[in-house]
């Protein structure tokens, strides 16, 4: 799938960049022909009078495997077609002129499905390439069951496969530069065409050389132009200051092209173009194999076999590619579902802030879930739960990729739906990690979900943003729907489990009960402060800024889809390396106050960081903005995450009750925030600016950390 992946992604970006190419060698051919016809209609000639305009024309054919028709119009007469005119398909449209106004259209028919055609060619070959890494890969692994041999293996052949696919998307990418650079070498050449056709010497010309600056800066990718006759500097243009201009002059990014009368003209291009796609190139495929390694990482001790396991460990590693493939599926729509929802809420007259309460019905139907699912597992067996919740999961998404916009129902009933299954699938892996773990594993079988939660966000949003741009909406609805139903045959592979021991009291009691322990601890200042200073804001903030807000104002600023999934995959990534870290700090130090207290600043920083990137023109400024807003809110939530139950645990020690039903109760009411999160931000950007909007909340966050510092000082003070 890794090496599938790479291809696809590849594919997708070599269609990409070939694609623009073609248009722009066909827009600059057709822009040569047009200088040329239209310099006989100054002269008085009539467009039906030309001569051999079959032979002008064919250039603009012949310029690209794209071009599929072409037509010249004189009025409604047609002065010349050839090929197929497909309204249907892309065209180009040129206005002919004389001296006084439009006499001609001059229109080319495109067809994309030809350049789709060309890119699948050269990638064809790549199959073979799969399948050979592949035995290569098994070959490896089957000779050691270490887990060294496997990641080693998995590096190797992903790279290789990798390097490859690079040099396809370069070949493609050199070749679409050569066909425009052929368009704007005939542009030139007819400009200075009277010069190269007679002895002009270059000392009885003035102002071709201004003539090629400003055909240079009108084609900004163009680093020089010098135009030739017999081998004898005829005008140039030279940019001095671009990038790179040592892999100019040693002919790197230079092309030489013949024109007619023994001319010649020599371009080159900007060092930035070439070394800014490369480089867009090489960030996909790192982010793509960090994300594929997370993967290789959940599956790679069930996959290298490893013995001496017990059997309480092998479903322990069970579980982590499960759970890690199901909060997959829905982190590979993270990156285009707030749009998609926007679009939804818009279609039906409703207005883009209706789309916070689809989103927040996601989070509803699982905080609604989590009490019944508790009781499901202890009454039915725990695989059935885990499978019908993965069942209910997979219909969501399958029902999202089969939604038009105009179809709201089933759009809400699709989140909804969802949100369930997810609530079912998170209680049923609890639930085995409980009954499967000893005090030998036990905080190493917790931190399962931690890790597959964090890595299954990272590698969802980061494929999930590659992937999107080439398949679509619907594309990634309906691959997150299989990646469920593999999970659904994989959750067969877990032991069935029934309850252990009758348990005491139905659904209605158990509910009865967690509403008096929260009844109970609502009364206690602590628990109610931590809860709504720093519990609820947190998720709210996870689920209306990060989850809701971001990829949405990033889309509206016509942010690409693959920055917007690496901005997500950002936060996440934060949040698992410092949830890891501060767990054992509050643990040594004893000072939970102090990590949610610098949380809750860190989130006003995060905000504030966002406010400035949203008001910045550079597309490049806003993506490197919101990504340090990103770390800032991704290190806030991971100092917040774990101490805030420890602190909510400590700071009830003195009131009734278990340790483990104060964090249920914690946990189930700070669900709040999830659900409230993208109504409450979808509201202040209806009433505000976007920036004014984020300040808001950032200055919410500062108050409530100083807050929460105060009153823990006063604690402390009457404590001693």
């Amino acid at each position: 799938m890794s090496l599938l992946l790479v291809l696809i992604v590849g594919y997708a970006q070599a269609l990409k960049s070939y694609r623009q190419l073609s248009i722009d060698a066909v827009m600059a051919q057709t822009e040569a022909t047009r200088l040329g016809i239209e310099q006989v209609l100054k002269s008085g000639v009539p467009l039906s009078d030309i001569a051999g305009l079959n032979l002008v024309l064919q250039p603009i054919v012949k310029s690209d495997t794209s071009v599929t028709g072409l037509t010249l119009l004189a009025g409604s007469q047609t002065l010349y077609q050839t090929g197929e005119q497909d309204d249907e398909g892309n065209s180009i449209t040129i206005a002919l002129n004389n001296k006084f106004s439009q006499i001609g259209t001059l229109k080319v028919y495109l067809s994309q499905q030809k350049v789709k055609e060309k890119v699948t060619s050269t990638f064809q070959p790549m199959m073979w390439l799969i399948l050979i890494l592949l035995l290569i890969f098994i070959g490896s692994v089957l000779r050691s069951r270490k887990r060294a041999v496997y990641l080693t293996s998995f590096t190797v052949v992903f790279f290789a496969m990798t390097v490859c696919v690079m040099m396809l998307v370069g070949s493609l990418y050199r070749d679409g530069l050569h066909s425009k650079a052929v368009s704007l070498a005939d542009i030139v050449s007819y400009r200075l065409s009277p010069v190269l056709e007679y002895n002009i010497g270059r000392d009885m010309l003035t102002g071709v050389d201004s003539m090629l600056d400003h055909f240079r800066l009108a084609n900004p990718e163009l680093a020089s132009i010098s135009v030739y006759k017999r081998a004898e500097l005829v005008a140039n243009s030279v940019d001095e200051h671009a990038m790179g201009q040592m892999i100019v002059n040693s002919g790197g990014l230079q092309y030489s092209l013949p024109t007619a009368g023994d001319g010649e003209v020599r371009l080159s291009y900007q060092a930035e173009m070439v070394v800014g796609q490369l480089a867009q190139v090489l960030k996909n495929f790192a982010i793509l194999f960090f994300a594929c390694g997370l993967v290789c990482f959940a599956f790679i001790r069930l996959l290298s076999g490893e013995l001496n396991q017990s059997s309480k460990d092998q479903v322990l590693e069970r579980l982590k590619p499960l759970f890690l493939g199901a909060v997959l599926m829905e982190a590979l729509m993270a990156p285009i579902l707030p749009q998609f929802l926007t679009s939804v809420a818009e279609a039906n007259g409703l207005g883009a802030g209706a789309s916070s309460l689809f989103f927040a019905l996601y989070f509803l139907g699982f905080a609604l879930t989590l009490l019944p699912a508790a009781r499901l597992i202890e009454a039915y067996d725990i695989r059935q739960v885990l499978f019908f919740g993965i069942v209910l999961s997979t219909f969501g998404c399958a029902l999202l990729g089969f939604s038009e916009s105009g179809e709201m129902f089933k759009v809400i009933a699709a989140r909804f739906i969802s949100g369930i299954g997810q609530a079912l699938i998170f209680i049923s892996v609890q639930g085995y990690i409980l009954r499967f773990s000893d005090k030998r594993n036990k905080t190493q079988a917790a931190g399962i979900i931690v890790f597959c939660f964090n890595a299954g966000f990272i590698s969802g949003a980061a494929i999930g943003a590659l992937l999107a741009s080439y398949f679509g909406d619907m594309g990634i609805f309906t691959i997150s729907a299989a990646i469920g139903t593999v999970m659904c045959l994989f959750s067969l592979i877990l032991p069935s489990m029934q309850a252990t021991e009758s348990t005491s009291g139905n659904l209605i009691s158990n509910i009865n009960a967690m509403a008096v322990d929260a009844w109970r601890l609502i009364k206690v200042p602590a628990f109610i402060r931590t809860m709504v200073l720093v519990g609820i804001p947190t998720k709210a903030a996870l689920t209306g800024v990060v989850s809701f807000a971001v990829p949405l104002i990033l889309a509206e600023k016509g942010i690409s889809k693959e920055s917007i999934g690496q901005v997500l995959m950002t936060y996440a990534a934060i949040v698992l390396l410092v949830s890891y870290k501060v767990g054992p700090w509050v643990d040594k130090y004893g000072s939970s106050k102090a990590a949610l207290t610098l949380g809750n600043f860190l989130a006003g920083i995060a905000l504030v960081t966002l406010a400035v990137a949203f008001s910045m023109e550079s597309d490049l400024l806003i993506v490197v903005l919101t990504t340090v807003a990103m770390l800032f809110m991704g290190a806030s939530h991971g100092l917040i995450n774990a101490p805030v139950v420890t602190h909510v645990v400590n700071a009830t020690a003195q009131q009734q009750g278990s340790d483990s039903s104060v964090a249920a109760t914690y946990r189930f009411l700070e669900r709040l925030g999830h659900v409230s999160g993208a109504i409450i931000i979808g509201q202040l950007l209806f009433w505000f600016s976007i920036e004014q909007a984020l300040l808001i909340v950032a200055c919410f966050f500062a108050i409530a950390a100083i807050s929460f510092m105060a009153f823990d000082r006063q604690q402390q003070q009457e404590a001693k």
